[in-house]
């Protein structure tokens, strides 16, 4: 669980550790006089059952809290419903570290609940990505000059790059040597560096490039492939600019022509 979703529990518990249960002989909020030690009270008693340590207030919880909390717990020990203990306090409200436990656990519950649906989801688009794949060269535009700015071509299982007459002989044995059946293969050309004559990948990146790389081009679509330089998409501009209209830096960082900075080359290091 986040820090966030962590905060917004302990939100939750502290109202649940706030009511009272009746019938029962221990009413802590009539014993604690000041509202600003009933509030911490609510507060370090939830928070024990989110952070896992339940029913116990640390000292360096308290500390993290601010000035004036040492004051009190002197007070809720002084009303008998906390005690010192070893590096902190113990809780003696049984009622509201019961029922914050309880809620504690039901949030637990629900966040499982939310992670399995997520893995399910994930698991279903995993699936689905390699019927998605099919064979491509797209040549994106530079917003700018209207030139090619990047190259990325999808070659198919049992297919030929499109240039692949103009490859060295020797370049292609190898390829028809080390090729596997049912293996796609990745041609891309960015805009500082690319991976020369293509990589093999699985029909689940093929489909996923194939995806993001379906017309209309979009900066939030585009990036979904997984390109280091977002096959010269600009996020700021939503647009796409080539190597000149980026003024690629030799550290390999460019800026597009409003200004927007990125880095372009994977392979430089400073």
């Amino acid at each position: 669980m986040s820090s966030g979703g962590r905060t917004d529990d302990a939100e939750d518990l502290a109202r649940a550790g706030s009511g009272a249960r009746t019938g029962e002989s221990f009413d802590a909020r009539e014993l604690v006089k000041s509202g600003a030690a009933w509030e911490l009270h609510c507060r370090a008693t939830a928070d024990s059952a989110v952070y896992d340590h339940l029913g116990f207030v640390p000292d360096a919880y308290l500390a993290g809290l601010g000035e004036g909390t040492a004051g009190l717990a002197a007070e809720l020990c002084s009303a008998g419903v906390w005690e010192r203990a070893g590096g902190g306090y113990r809780i003696l409200d049984r009622d509201a570290v019961g029922r914050c436990q309880d809620l504690a656990s039901q949030l637990s519950g629900e966040a499982a609940r939310v992670r399995a649906r997520i893995r399910a989801r994930d698991h279903a688009r995993a699936q689905l990505m390699p019927e998605l794949a099919e064979a491509m060269v797209v040549t994106p535009l530079c917003a700018a000059c209207g030139a090619p700015a990047t190259r990325i071509e999808l070659v198919g299982p049992g297919q030929l790059p499109a240039q692949w007459e103009q490859w060295p002989g020797t370049v292609q044995s190898a390829i028809v040597r080390q090729r596997q059946p049912g293996q796609w293969y990745l041609l891309f050309t960015g805009i500082a560096a690319g991976n020369g004559y293509g990589d093999p990948i699985d029909a689940s990146r093929a489909g996923r490039i194939a995806r993001a790389l379906r017309p209309p081009w979009r900066f939030v679509q585009v990036r979904t492939a997984g390109f280091y330089d977002d096959a010269g998409f600009c996020q700021d501009c939503d647009a796409c600019y080539c190597y000149r209209h980026w003024h690629v830096s030799e550290s390999g960082y460019g800026h597009c022509p409003r200004g927007h900075g990125k880095s372009l080359d994977p392979h430089w290091s400073p």
